[in-house]
């Protein structure tokens, strides 16, 4: 899904990593009131936000990578910090945790074997 804007609440930060191509990811453990959900952050963006931080993001996006649903900025998306420490959430589901298929996977799966109906 993509478009959407969000009020996130950051609960845990992670060291950055640099791909190999020398962009630095900053990923983040988020919250709402839904669950919460691991955020990267592409290039400098991310090396200010902090633990406790309440994230406004503009033109945020959700995709799966390896099977694991993660939440990033669209490539003209905004951060923008708007608060600290209060603001309700939970942090179960961690829907990053859970392990999730694409339709098409989920269509396959259902088929049968040997390919007869």
């Amino acid at each position: 899904m993509r478009g959407f804007d969000c009020e996130v609440i950051v609960l845990e930060t992670a060291l950055p990593t640099t791909t190999r191509d020398g962009q630095t990811i900053h990923t983040f453990l988020v919250a709402d009131r839904t669950g919460s959900i691991m955020m990267n952050i592409w290039g400098n963006d991310g090396k200010f936000i902090r633990n406790g931080d309440i994230i406004r993001i503009e033109n945020a996006e959700s995709k799966l990578f390896k099977g694991f649903l993660q939440l990033t900025t669209a490539r003209f998306g905004k951060i923008k910090r708007v608060g600290e420490d209060t603001m309700l959430f939970k942090d179960h589901p961690n829907f990053s945790e859970l392990q999730w298929v694409t339709e098409e996977e989920s269509l396959a799966m259902a088929a049968p074997e040997d390919g007869h109906h």
